[in-house]
């Protein structure tokens, strides 16, 4: 039964004014961010959960694309994706004469019309500002959550444009359960948010490309999905994503259904400014596995030779390994379909991906007359699979490792709801990887029961002059298996925290090595005998620490003397617990936003105090500068720093001919100012020595000289 809802139509027009009017398919598109633990993506409310390398307007398309570890820069996402096929029996005959399959997804990426545009759309009512609607950013829930999860779609091209949705009378009202404390949709039990990050988002069919029929308009399966994304800081969980997709049959029976994943990943990701196919680089020269016990897809580099983020070379240990494993598919079935193809090939090939839906659901989801799957089992053996551990290089293909994991086929009775439940997981090698991947699959097992560690600490840190001071409370104590605290620090925005690291047997870094331990002098102490790589202490205590405030209160103070003035440091102070006969120990994360209050990680920049009497303390660091010195962080970064300025003064810059290079003006109010290295035209200087004088008004002048090395 067809009804044009006043309301919805209402919601449009109110909402999005020129939806009418702009028949733009991403008008109710909106991105947010995973970016609590080690892995980080931008993902859509389209089903898309990562959109890298191959979008075919946008430049660097949309980063962090599965970066890995978070703040490192190398993303390793190409496009991850919710995909779904079958024949609407409804439209058989004259609206489908040839029984052709439609295959809709969210991938858009590459120049082939096909994957260009998303095939699924947010209902106006989830949508509400510029963002996903994600737990732990209330601005981008909308005004109020719907009371139940719509029952209405569009049916063809003409009624999205005309505004005309099919309600389906027929479905049963599903309310939508919040959290009792937070009014978030939790994915747990009675709407109970069960991870530390989560993201909802309920869409519908509407392919803005579909296949016609001469004479017909456009037409898709006409399906619902609710999409949940988690994700943990817990460290056992934390090189993870997990995403739930609920698939809604909201009008006919759908014959011949398969629904399942489909993954890119490039080790490393080309949209990087070093790399990739499309520049001649080391993108295309990646490599794929399948391992039909765990049902996982995954890869890495083949060669161990990428580019890190500011153009040199990245040692093969820190190029990631990653992948998609999957929890559950629909009927229980398993992976029946897996596909593996090679992106560098051509289109529409018998043993590759079609330009066509029906092809795409013919030669990617069905996986049917396959060379690459000689026995006729849905799964591909080779040449793209498996190679590397056969030692088999001679035969193998490398480019972009491209692949569907699908389970089915089988009918979707009208209004049957299915599920599929997969990760995103990575790690630093093969069997960091697989390690992380049992975890995933441990976790999912256990209905997402996730074991805390003991309270974080809420730090503060102040800079100084060659030092970096920190305090925290005892919140964390209240844990009654809290055992004590460790503090790291990290060079890199967090990629790494400290230059040790404990290893396993292949000399991997698995975790960091504190610069400090401080713990409770009881009966705990040395190695876990649950876990090698957990040290409980020496029973130091905390009397080396600790203060107390002018209220008697207790607190503790830790200063770091090892750092440069200038530098930008992170400092994360963990706090663990011993563990129990039921629970292992436990370490709080890292947060990956420092700038967040009351949390156990800060941000901070020592620096020389202010000059205020006298010029004597300025100086040039780094003298000499190299390019790609430590503290550059970013792309083609270039800087040096003039410390222990006053508040206010000019810096006039010359080369060795007396000519002035370029003046910089110093308002900040900080002891300290950097310099690009870039004359007065934004030109990159010339390597040399070069003379600086600091005029500071009533403090008098400063001149001094530095040497610069490219």
């Amino acid at each position: 039964m067809k009804v044009l809802f006043s309301i919805v139509l209402f919601l449009f027009v109110t909402v999005f004014p020129g939806w009418a009017q702009n028949k733009d398919p991403h008008n109710l598109m909106r991105w947010n961010t995973f970016d609590i633990n080690k892995l980080s993506t931008k993902f859509s409310n389209t089903n898309l959960l990562c959109a890298g390398t191959n979008q075919p307007t946008i430049f660097p398309a949309y980063p962090p694309s599965m970066e890995y570890p978070t703040g490192s820069g190398l993303n390793y996402g190409g496009a991850v994706s919710f995909v779904v096929g079958g024949k609407r029996q409804a439209d058989a005959g004259g609206k489908n004469p040839h029984n052709w399959a439609y295959f809709d997804s969210g991938m858009e990426e590459g120049p082939a019309w096909i994957w260009d545009p998303h095939h699924f759309e947010s209902y106006p009512e989830l949508v509400n500002g510029d963002r996903t609607p994600m737990s732990d950013d209330p601005e981008s829930w909308p005004a109020s959550w719907p009371a139940t999860y719509p029952n209405y779609t569009y049916l063809s091209m003409d009624d999205v444009q005309n505004l005309n949705p099919t309600e389906n009378v027929n479905l049963p009202s599903i309310p939508i359960l919040l959290d009792s404390a937070s009014g978030w949709p939790g994915a747990g039990p009675n709407g109970r948010q069960l991870a530390d990050q989560e993201s909802f988002s309920i869409d519908h069919t509407v392919n803005y490309v579909a296949e016609k029929e001469p004479g017909q308009t456009e037409r898709w399966l006409n399906i619902q999905t609710i999409t949940r994304g988690l994700a943990w800081k817990f460290p056992k969980y934390e090189d993870m994503i997990f995403w739930i997709f609920v698939v809604r049959n909201m009008g006919e029976q759908i014959d011949s259904c398969l629904i399942g994943i489909y993954n890119n990943y490039q080790f490393v990701a080309d949209f990087e400014p070093f790399g990739g196919f499309g520049t001649g680089g080391e993108g295309a020269d990646d490599m794929l596995f399948w391992d039909a016990k765990r049902q996982l897809a995954y890869g890495t580099d083949f060669n161990g030779h990428e580019l890190d983020t500011r153009g040199n070379d990245l040692p093969a240990y820190k190029i990631a390994w990653g992948g998609t494993v999957v929890l559950k598919t629909p009927h229980h079935t398993g992976v029946s379909r897996f596909d593996a193809f090679d992106g560098l090939k051509l289109f529409s090939t018998p043993d590759e991906n079609g330009i066509f839906e029906r092809q795409l659901y013919w030669y990617n989801l069905l996986n049917v007359n396959d060379p690459d799957d000689p026995n006729g089992d849905g799964i591909d053996e080779g040449p793209y699979v498996n190679a590397w551990e056969d030692n088999a290089l001679n035969n193998y293909k490398y480019g972009y490792p491209y692949n569907i994991m699908a389970s089915g086929p089988f009918a979707m009775q009208p209004g049957e709801i299915d599920t599929l439940i997969v990760a995103t997981v990575f790690g630093q090698s093969k069997e960091d990887l697989l390690s992380n991947v049992d975890n995933a699959i441990a976790l999912y097992k256990l209905n997402f029961k996730v074991p805390k560690p003991p309270p974080q600490a809420k730090v503060q840190a102040i800079a100084g002059d060659g030092q970096v001071t920190l305090r925290w409370g005892t919140d964390s104590e209240s844990d009654p298996l809290f055992e004590g605290y460790r503090i790291y620090r990290s060079d890199d925005n967090g990629a790494t925290w400290g230059k040790n690291y404990a290893t396993d047997e292949n000399g991997t870094p698995i975790a960091p090595i504190p610069l400090e331990q401080f713990d409770l002098d009881d009966a705990y102490s040395g190695v876990s005998d649950r876990n090698p790589l957990f040290y409980f202490g020496s029973n130091t205590g905390f009397s080396a620490i600790q203060k107390t405030d002018d209220q008697g209160r207790i607190y503790y103070e830790w200063v770091d003397h090892t750092v440069v003035n200038n530098y930008t440091y992170r400092y994360w102070v963990a706090s663990y617990s011993h563990g129990d006969s039921l629970v292992e120990p436990l370490e709080t994360p890292a947060a990956n936003d420092p700038s967040l209050t009351d949390d156990n990680t800060v941000e901070v920049i020592p620096a020389a105090a202010l000059a205020v009497n006298q010029l004597d303390k300025i100086r040039v660091v780094p003298n000499p500068y190299k390019v790609n010195a430590e503290w550059e962080s970013e792309v083609g970064e270039r800087k040096i720093a003039f410390t222990g300025l006053p508040a206010q003064c000019t810096i006039r810059i010359y080369n060795v001919a007396g000519e002035m290079v370029t003046r910089i003006k110093h308002t900040n109010g900080s002891s300290y100012e950097y310099w690009n290295v870039h004359n007065s035209q934004d030109q990159e200087i010339a390597p040399g020595l070069y003379f600086y004088h600091v005029d500071g008004g009533t403090l008098g002048e400063k001149t001094g000289k530095f040497v610069i090395i490219l």
